[in-house]
């Protein structure tokens, strides 16, 4: 594999990171129940659904499309977790057993089981993940999760991905859950003088642990850069997100381009800066 080949395999694979933030704890009562207690379960949810991007390039890249399953650096995922390929059904299974705790202190329980159709660096190639008693951190997931290769374009250096979950649940331990449903596009572009970065868009809708119907608006594409990623911020650096709920609009500002975690929150009656974990 040549040089450009690489390096387009990891933008892809960054394409598949996805955005794992969560929110600090707020200490005004008011704005919390009104505004951020929703905006919090949302992160939550999303980390959860994008947690397993972490390992997914890890079980693709060890994929021989030639016919076996090369078991070399799983235990990033975790140490023991189970990897078996079924090359006639086009079948990766991913099994955390009774618990699993990963480099980084995440703990997984259950399965994920992934199939797909061709060789993901080609357009139309798709990776569906489906969670058989899967949970992580003590939270139990469900839904169907569709990442799509829509588009490559070799002269620009840029692929397109669809992502999609549908039929999601998070549950908490206390049984209290959130439904939700997601579709999103991924632009993943090379940059010769800065490294790689990703814009996303799209949109989010789903009923909140008090019963609370919401939806959630990209308004200004996120983006997130190479040079942010590699000092350890995962979040965007710019864009912004709205939520709607009750007649309420609030709205998530990840800034101007500034690599860091801080974001502004606008709700009814104010505006709150706060630091992300």
């Amino acid at each position: 594999m040549n040089k450009k080949s690489i390096i387009f395999r990891s933008i892809l694979a960054i394409g598949l990171l996805g955005i794992l933030f969560s929110c600090s704890e707020d200490t005004d009562p008011t704005t919390a129940e009104v505004d951020l207690t929703l905006v919090n379960e949302d992160i939550t949810v999303n980390q959860v659904y994008e947690d397993l991007d972490n390992f997914t390039l890890t079980v693709f890249q060890s994929l021989n499309f030639g016919g076996r399953l090369l078991n070399e650096g799983f235990d990033k995922i975790c140490p023991g977790v189970d990897v078996t390929f079924n090359e006639e059904e086009k079948k990766i299974t991913v099994d955390f057993g009774e618990g699993c705790t990963s480099p980084g202190g995440t703990l997984r329980k259950g399965k994920i089981v992934f199939t797909y159709n061709k060789n993901f660096l080609f357009p139309g190639a798709k990776v569906i993940a489906v969670f058989e008693s899967y949970e992580v951190d003590g939270l139990a997931v469900q839904g169907t999760r569709t990442i799509e290769n829509q588009n490559i374009d070799i002269f620009n250096n840029r692929v397109t991905l669809k992502v999609t979950v549908t039929d999601g649940k998070v549950t908490w331990p206390d049984g209290t859950f959130v439904t939700y449903t997601t579709t999103q596009e991924r632009v993943v572009t090379l940059n010769d003088q800065n490294g790689y970065e990703i814009s996303i868009t799209g949109n989010a809708s789903g009923k909140s642990r008090a019963g609370l119907d919401y939806t959630t608006t990209v308004t200004s594409q996120l983006l997130v850069t190479q040079d942010c990623v590699e000092t350890g911020v995962l979040v965007p650096s710019s864009g912004v997100m709205e939520f709607n709920y009750s007649g309420f609009n609030v709205s998530v500002d990840y800034g101007d381009g500034q690599c860091d975690k801080n974001i502004i929150i606008t709700y009814p009656g104010g505006t709150r800066e706060v630091t992300l974990d």
